[in-house]
């Protein structure tokens, strides 16, 4: 697999999907719609704000953790057929952003959920659902002032440059707050090309990652499972750097997408 420019693909272990509820609504949900996947944060303290990971022998506050998720697709009779996302404040119908270290705090600015818009019965024929965390190359370096909600997330931009984070993720040692730990997945190595203003045309690594998720037929309740502490398994976030807008050939970024491609940190509920 080349890990220099291109996505990288991630195949996740099946589970029965069910029902189930937390507290803190980290991952609860009601009543679904038809497309709908709820994201449950497992492997979490939920019992107060904020959400706590564990990392070795520390506990580390959530302070910040979304993704965006693109290019959505499912697999029927063998063969991938592009879907859309409904369109909603949190979703374009090629884009949704995913946001959960305010669920608890504020839930109107959180969202964990994807909808899918298809039907059930096309659901119910599906083996496969494949996705890409990341934005294409045009979309992520467009002027922020010019894009529509989800895009428009300033919080999830770092500059036109660097473009979005496609991944960020934000700790800080529970009772110590200058402690502190930081995942910001995007383009690296982008070349601006423009005269009057920023123009990327290419970045030297695309650092998006593909997903695909087996499915199984008739079942339409599909819940999705996302283990924080998977991300950053093998690495002591108390002494490695930060990894933002990096290199995926260099420490820790290197163990930080191999985690993401490799590990199970999202799969079936």
């Amino acid at each position: 697999m080349n890990m220099h420019s291109r996505s990288a693909s991630l195949l996740a272990l099946l589970f029965t999907a069910t029902l189930s509820l937390s507290g803190c609504d980290v991952g609860s949900f009601g009543s679904r719609e038809a497309g709908e996947i709820p994201f449950k944060l497992v492997g979490v303290e939920t019992d107060a704000c904020p959400v706590i990971v564990r990392a070795g022998n520390d506990r580390w506050n959530i302070d910040y953790f979304g993704f965006y998720l693109s290019k959505p697709e499912v697999r029927v009779d063998g063969k991938w057929q592009r879907v859309k996302f409904k369109q909603t404040q949190w979703q374009t119908p090629s884009t949704a952003l995913l946001k959960f270290h305010t669920m608890c705090s504020n839930p109107s600015d959180a969202n964990n959920k994807i909808v899918l818009d298809v039907s059930e019965e096309l659901l119910k024929l599906s083996t496969n659902l494949r996705f890409t965390m990341g934005l294409p190359l045009e979309q992520n370096h467009a002027d922020i002032n010019k894009q529509t909600s989800p895009i428009s997330d300033k919080s999830m931009f770092a500059n036109q440059l660097d473009g979005h984070m496609f991944l960020r993720l934000d700790v800080s040692k529970t009772g110590d707050p200058s402690s502190t730990w930081s995942y910001h997945l995007g383009n690296a190595g982008c070349e601006d090309t423009g005269i009057d203003e920023v123009k990327v045309e290419s970045c030297a690594f695309t650092n998006r990652v593909e997903f695909i998720l087996p499915m199984t037929q008739l079942d339409t309740d599909l819940d999705l499972d996302i283990s924080v502490s998977n991300i950053f398994a093998q690495l002591d976030i108390n002494e490695v750097d930060d990894c933002k807008f990096a290199s995926s050939e260099i420490a820790p970024c290197k163990k930080l997408i191999n985690n993401l491609v490799y590990r199970p940190w999202i799969k079936w509920h």
